[in-house]
């Protein structure tokens, strides 16, 4: 586990970097917000819910192209400013919802890692938690993308987790950024249910669906 606890003043747009005070918003008065009123309508927010594996799935957004862009710098660039950019619209809902869960984030590979100096999503969580639990690791570099339809089915083998014994009993929150097959996040699953958490939810910042792509099974659990 590792604890971060910061609040952080912003007087420009972290994607844009144009001065916040030159287009205020009802907003940004209220409270300071990471970017400017023309980035944040660059969202495009879907919000919804659906059932995956028989556990609830919440999505944010769609994976547009100022959202690619955004995850490109962040990941690609090593912008760690960044991190604060993605749930701020969310950070008092999930504060509060989620106070009493553990977060868990999908890993990155170790080398990534130490050319970035942070872990994407480790510090995207951070951001609105403080017991993050860090014990899942790729056994191998690879990317998601790259795999082929039998891979991905088998992507399990390439995660590996510690100290899974903090997970049982605990209510759990498994993040991610993008969802594309689900393979990932269903390995996750796995793995972790193995460790006889008290209850299990999903969290997943992004897709490149839409609403109607998002098709259920005969068992009502989310397909791809």
């Amino acid at each position: 586990m590792r604890q971060n606890n910061q609040k952080t003043q912003y007087n420009e747009c972290l994607m844009c970097l144009e001065p916040l005070l030159k287009d205020v918003s009802f907003l940004h008065i209220l409270k300071s917000y990471p970017l400017c009123l023309n980035c944040l309508q660059q969202f495009e927010i879907i919000d919804t819910i659906i059932p995956f594996h028989h556990y609830p799935l919440r999505i944010l957004y769609y994976y547009n192209a100022f959202f690619q862009k955004l995850l490109f710098q962040y990941k690609g660039l090593y912008d760690y400013a960044l991190k604060d950019a993605f749930l701020f619209l969310y950070h008092d809902e999930l504060v509060k919802k989620y106070a009493q869960y553990i977060i868990i984030v999908t890993p990155s590979s170790l080398e990534d890692n130490q050319k970035r100096g942070f872990s994407p999503m480790e510090e995207i969580a951070k951001t609105f938690h403080t017991k993050i639990y860090t014990g899942l690791y790729k056994k191998e570099k690879y990317k998601q993308s790259d795999l082929g339809y039998e891979q991905r089915k088998r992507v399990i083998d390439k995660i590996g987790i510690h100290n899974g014994e903090e997970l049982k009993g605990q209510k759990v929150l498994i993040i991610d950024d993008v969802i594309t097959s689900g393979s990932t996040l269903k390995a996750i699953v796995t793995l972790v249910l193995k460790y006889e958490p008290a209850k299990v939810e999903l969290l997943v910042l992004s897709t490149k669906r839409t609403i109607s792509e998002l098709k259920l099974d005969g068992e009502g659990n989310l397909s791809f």
